[in-house]
């Protein structure tokens, strides 16, 4: 079947939502978004992390049951993000020392490659490797192979997390009946949607402001140098103005949007008088008093990431997410770290083609999800129900998208087919050869020290 025909769907495993997206590769490339669907987990999911099995399933299970019944099709597997709290790089090094000098080969290569894969972490696993660079002799080479000599170190980058993280999700997604076509590391598949190649190989720091966490990768010389997930975010901005003047997390959450500011110089001699729950009023001055602080404590737990290696950053500090959309972050960053190279991440829904009927969640980010969905390359759908769901050029008729209905599905408990448990893919044989090209590019190279 044909890229333009098949229908992608991805599956993102949010802080306060469990979101879905479904739609399809068109002929130049583009991406096709049919329907975008959420549930709101925000007692079953903490960080990213997967704390109630039996919520989680009944949410995905909604969501992909609105998916099918907007779309007419019947999803059978999904793309699926692996994020949260424990996930983080650790550097590893493994040398060889060879009998006599000899020349270099792929074969050795991977077997260092190989090597570093059996390295063990107490309760979690590598779930990618990415080489950085190799010692031959006295020389730094980001491809040693054909070189002759008697002693090669290998360093490598490994993406590791907690064992429970994949485990849960396997176990959610088989009670609900779904496959998992792929697992990905979500901050991964993000950088490569959103950063250009020429940002990579410069230095810069994606930080994506989530509502439970904010992730930091570190890129240089086109290649990731450091990952880590501060188990921080938006949420708790929100629960500091709810704890300090007795309101719901929604109306609080509603009064840091519409008039909250990530950093001011200076409090207002005049301020404004905000009314709140129970015929009260708050100080413009006290909320974002609240909010410059915890703010200041994200940013500096930031900086802590990539302080050591900002000089190598050229392309700046490239910021996106939900908690990111606060009134003058990239000012407040600025003046926290001192750091004057600061952006806001040009969104993926502007590059995407969004479906007639499709409503883009408000007040939240969608990247990850267009990212993933992105990511996809293989039919998710039953073959006839994908033929009744498409016409004319695989575009979906607009008279065969219902009305949408905001009760949850029930769990199914008996899926059909259970789902196959699949793991993060490891890099196959040769996978050196596809970073060969990028001696040249590598002008300044920078190791990143990880517990």
């Amino acid at each position: 079947m044909g890229a333009e025909k098949s229908i992608i769907v991805a599956l993102e495993f949010g802080t306060s939502a469990i979101r879905g997206i479904a739609g399809k590769r068109k002929s130049d490339g583009t991406i096709q978004i049919l329907d975008i669907e959420q549930e709101r987990v925000t007692d079953a999911i903490q960080r990213g992390v997967i704390y109630n099995i039996d919520k989680t399933t009944q949410a995905i299970t909604s969501v992909i049951g609105r998916l099918n019944e907007n779309l007419n099709i019947h999803i059978q597997r999904a793309y699926v993000g692996i994020g949260g709290q424990s996930l983080h790089t650790v550097a590893n090094t493994v040398s060889r020392g060879l009998q006599t000098k000899v020349k270099i080969t792929p074969e050795l290569v991977d077997n260092l490659m190989d090597n570093n894969r059996a390295t063990q972490y107490t309760d979690s696993q590598i779930l990618e490797v990415i080489p950085q660079e190799y010692m031959v002799g006295n020389r730094t080479v980001t491809d040693p192979i054909g070189i002759q000599s008697e002693q090669i170190e290998a360093h490598f980058m490994n993406v590791v997390a907690k064992n429970v993280l994949i485990e849960n999700i396997n176990k959610c997604m088989r009670m609900a009946g779904i496959e998992i076509a792929d697992l990905s590391i979500s901050p991964l598949t993000l950088a490569d949607a959103l950063l250009s190649d020429s940002e990579k190989r410069s230095g810069c720091a994606l930080v994506d402001f989530g509502a439970g966490t904010t992730t930091v990768a570190v890129y240089n010389g086109n290649l990731l140098r450091h990952l880590a997930v501060i188990p921080l975010g938006g949420n708790n901005i929100t629960n500091d103005i709810s704890t300090a003047h007795q309101m719901e997390f929604d109306e609080a959450e509603a009064l840091k949007r519409k008039h909250g500011v990530a950093y001011v110089a200076t409090e207002s001699d005049n301020p404004q008088m905000l009314s709140i729950s129970n015929e009260r009023s708050l100080s413009e001055n006290d909320l974002q008093n609240i909010i410059g602080a915890r703010e200041e404590e994200i940013i500096q737990n930031v900086w802590h990431q990539i302080e050591n290696v900002s000089n190598k950053l050229l392309s700046g500090i490239i910021i996106m997410g939900a908690a990111a959309q606060l009134k003058d972050i990239p000012e407040a960053i600025k003046h926290y770290t001192q750091f004057p190279k600061v952006k806001l991440a040009k969104s993926l829904i502007t590059t995407a083609d969004v479906g007639a009927g499709v409503t883009t969640p408000q007040g939240i980010s969608i990247d990850t999800l267009i990212a993933l969905l992105m990511h996809g390359e293989s039919n998710c759908v039953t073959e006839n129900e994908l033929q009744n769901a498409t016409d004319n050029e695989g575009k979906l008729p607009e008279e065969s998208i219902p009305e949408k209905k905001e009760e949850a599905i029930d769990m199914p408990t008996q899926p059909e087919k259970p789902a196959e448990e699949i793991k993060p893919k490891k890099p196959k044989k040769g996978f050196f050869d596809r970073i060969r090209n990028l001696g040249n590019q590598l002008d300044s190279i920078f190791r990143e020290d990880d517990e």
